[in-house]
């Protein structure tokens, strides 16, 4: 079971045995470890899950989390480095550009509603957190999630 918040500007992804929040507008990553808060990126396993964080060209920080088959992506309003991010099952996001050429089974809209609703022709779920079971549980068709 994986379970997903978003909340200013901030992505908690809670598994079994850990809580991992990131910043992607900052960099960071807070998991209550003993190093304190992880900045920039690198590559880190936090709990069961693998998280890979990408600089990319303008600057900022890319971040993929993987955890019993589920890929995550947190890209925030980047569009550029989304080939580094390989398959990606949940897309955290305010770009639709972004949604387009990753082409994600889930995606959490960071900001912007209005024109995600507008290019997919799909109406926003609108969720305190997203839990996920399993990979097997993923949606075959796109679904487009508001958390908060």
């Amino acid at each position: 079971m994986l379970e997903i918040s978003y909340s200013d500007g901030v992505c908690g992804i809670t598994t079994k045995h850990s809580t991992i929040n990131i910043d992607v507008a900052r960099s960071e990553i807070e998991a209550g470890l003993d190093v304190g808060v992880i900045r920039g990126a690198g590559e880190f396993e936090i709990g069961e899950a693998s998280v890979l964080g990408m600089a990319v060209e303008d600057g900022g920080v890319v971040y993929t989390v993987e955890e019993a088959g589920i890929r995550i992506g947190l890209i925030g309003t980047t569009e550029v480095g989304l080939d580094d991010l390989g398959p990606i099952d949940v897309l955290i996001t305010s770009s639709v550009k972004a949604v387009k050429e990753v082409s994600p089974k889930i995606v959490v809209v960071m900001a912007g509603e209005e024109k995600f609703e507008e290019e997919f022709k799909i109406e926003l779920k609108h969720e305190k957190r997203l839990k996920i079971k399993n990979a097997t549980s993923l949606p075959v068709a796109l679904e487009i999630y508001k958390l908060g």
